[in-house]
């Protein structure tokens, strides 16, 4: 077992379906000097294949468990609400910690996403200024101040 802290580059695990806002968010991390090792997957049901080791990601070292999942909630196949639901009722991945990235302010859909396990949802800002902004208070928590299950590097 291999603690996120003692890894030089986490592993964040991003489920987002366009392409542009997966530049943007390897643009802030950049920008906000985060050092990860950023995995994107397009869906949810790529993401659960990831996670489970599963199809492309049977071997081991292409699906490292990530220290923290950046989930868009918002997309095709098998969209995030689906996929936290699945997680949360998993015993091997109910641990994993879930921030959702969304573009929606809806109280509604902040209170639905914390009702279905979501650990943190965070709403994509507008500008990549306070983009970075939000994206280094998240990662201060998540990875400096939160004490988190130790990072798995066996297949659950």
């Amino acid at each position: 077992m291999t603690s996120h802290r003692e890894s030089a580059a986490p592993l964040v695990l991003v489920a987002e379906d366009h392409n542009y806002d997966k530049m943007i968010l390897e643009e802030v991390f950049a920008r906000a000097g985060i050092t990860a090792d950023l995995r994107f997957v397009c869906d949810g049901e790529q993401m659960l294949d990831y996670l489970n080791r599963r199809g492309r990601y049977a071997e081991e070292l292409s699906a490292p468990t990530p220290a923290l999942i950046l989930l868009d909630l918002n997309m095709p196949r098998l969209d995030g609400r689906k996929v936290i639901r699945i997680m949360r009722a998993d015993e091997n991945l109910r641990h994993l910690p879930v921030i959702a990235l969304s573009t929606s302010e809806s109280r509604k859909h902040i209170t639905e996403a914390y009702s279905i396990g979501i650990n943190a949802y965070m709403v994509k800002p507008a500008n990549i200024p306070d983009y970075v902004a939000k994206i280094k208070s998240l990662w201060h928590f998540w990875m400096v101040t939160a004490s988190l299950p130790a990072v798995e590097t066996s297949p659950p």
